[in-house]
């Protein structure tokens, strides 16, 4: 069966895991940043990792917001949306 999105709920993805998800991913990489050789470890670079996890979670769902509406947009004046293909559970 084939299914067509025609409208992503915006609030319905900024207030899910989604979110979370992106957080934790950020903050991963801000640890990953830990291994960098010329990084000397303390309160003010914790705090700096967090700081920048958070700005740059913000920043990301902020462009997943501007890409969603955009795609309702789109959907809503006729260009066809992504189509999904499901099959039956047995």
């Amino acid at each position: 069966m084939k299914v067509e999105i025609k409208k992503v709920g915006v609030w319905n993805v900024v207030f899910s895991s989604f979110s979370v998800a992106v957080f934790v991913v950020m903050l991963i990489s801000g640890i990953m940043g830990m291994f960098s050789p010329d990084v000397t470890f303390n309160l003010s670079f914790l705090m700096n990792m967090i700081m920048s996890a958070i700005v740059n979670t913000l920043l990301f769902l902020v462009f997943t917001v501007f890409f969603l509406l955009a795609y309702n947009i789109l959907c809503g004046i006729g260009i066809r949306g992504v189509s999904v293909e499901l099959e039956d559970k047995e």
